[in-house]
C-alpha cells in the first residue's frame, strides 16, 4: 500500500470511525443530562457507550471494503486497522456489555412502566374493566412487575440474537445499588448507630403512592426517585439476565419439549 493511499486511508477511517464514536460517547451523556437530570449518569453513559459501539461495527467493515477497492489486500487493511488505532482491543467485550446493560436499564426506567401505561389505555379498556387514566400511584402499585416482566422478555429475545454477556446485565444495576446502601445515611438515625432493617427497607419497600405537589406528606419523593432510579434497574437487570440465562441454557425447549424459534 503506498503511503498517499495510507494516509488518506486514516484520516477517512477516524473522520469516519472515531469522531463518530467520540461524538456519541460525550453527546449522548450530554442530551441525558440536560433532560432527565444526574440521576442516572451512569447509565446515559453507557447509552452513549452503546450508540458508539453499534456504529463502529457498521462503519468498520465499510472502511475495510473502501480501502480493499483502492487496491490494498486484506492483509495490508486489517494491519493498517490495528496500526492506525481504528481496530479497538476489547470492544468486542465493552459494547455488548453496554449494550445489554442499558437495554436492561431502559426496560425498568422506561419500558416497562410505559407498557403498564398502554395495558390500562388499551387493554383493560376492551374488557370493561377499566376507564381512567393510569397515574403513578398505578405504576408504584405493579412497581416489580413493570420492572421484572418486560426485561424478562427483552433479555430472552435480545440474548438469542445477541448472546455474548447477555447474562451480565445484572452487574452494574448491583453495583449501583450497593453503591447507594454503603453510602445511604438514614433519615432520623444516628450514622454511628445505623439499623440495617431501615436501610435495605428505605430501597425495597416499595412506596405505593406517588408524591405530587399538592400533597407531599404521602410519600418522600426523594426515597420513590431512589426506587424508581435504583432499584427498578436493579430488578430489571437481574430479570434481564434469567432471560439471557434462561436462552443459554435452553430452558423453554426443556420445559415445553421443543425449540421456540
Amino acid at each position: 500500500m503506498d503511503a498517499a493511499l495510507t494516509s488518506r486511508a486514516v484520516v477517512v477511517g477516524h473522520l469516519t470511525l472515531t469522531a463518530p464514536v467520540i461524538a456519541a460517547i460525550l453527546l449522548v451523556p450530554f442530551l441525558g443530562l440536560r433532560m432527565f437530570g444526574p440521576a442516572l449518569f451512569v447509565y446515559y453513559v453507557l447509552a452513549g457507550m452503546t450508540v458508539g459501539w453499534q456504529w463502529y461495527s457498521l462503519a468498520l467493515p465499510c472502511w475495510k471494503r473502501w480501502v480493499a477497492r483502492k487496491g490494498a489486500q486484506d492483509e495490508e487493511v486489517e494491519h493498517l486497522a490495528y496500526r492506525s488505532g481504528l481496530a479497538w482491543p476489547g470492544e468486542a467485550m465493552i459494547g455488548p456489555f453496554a449494550l445489554h446493560t442499558t437495554a436492561a436499564a431502559v426496560c425498568g426506567i422506561h419500558f416497562g412502566p410505559w407498557l403498564l401505561s398502554r395495558w390500562f389505555v388499551w387493554i383493560l379498556p376492551l374488557v370493561g374493566m377499566s376507564t381512567r387514566t393510569p397515574t403513578g400511584d398505578d405504576y408504584l402499585q405493579h412497581f416489580e412487575l413493570a420492572s421484572i416482566v418486560p426485561a424478562l422478555v427483552v433479555g430472552y429475545v435480545l440474548s438469542r440474537h445477541l448472546p455474548r454477556l447477555a447474562t451480565c446485565a445484572w452487574i452494574l444495576p448491583t453495583v449501583v445499588l450497593v453503591y447507594k446502601l454503603l453510602t445511604f445515611t438514614e433519615p432520623y438515625a444516628s450514622i454511628l448507630a445505623p439499623h440495617s432493617s431501615t436501610r435495605f427497607s428505605y430501597f425495597f419497600v416499595i412506596e405505593r403512592s406517588m408524591p405530587t405537589f399538592r400533597d407531599l406528606r404521602g410519600a418522600d419523593p426523594i426515597r420513590v426517585a431512589a426506587q424508581m432510579f435504583v432499584v427498578a434497574p436493579f430488578y430489571a437487570g437481574l430479570a434481564y439476565s434469567i432471560g439471557a440465562l434462561a436462552v443459554r441454557r435452553n430452558l423453554l425447549k426443556k420445559l415445553f419439549g421443543h425449540k421456540l424459534d
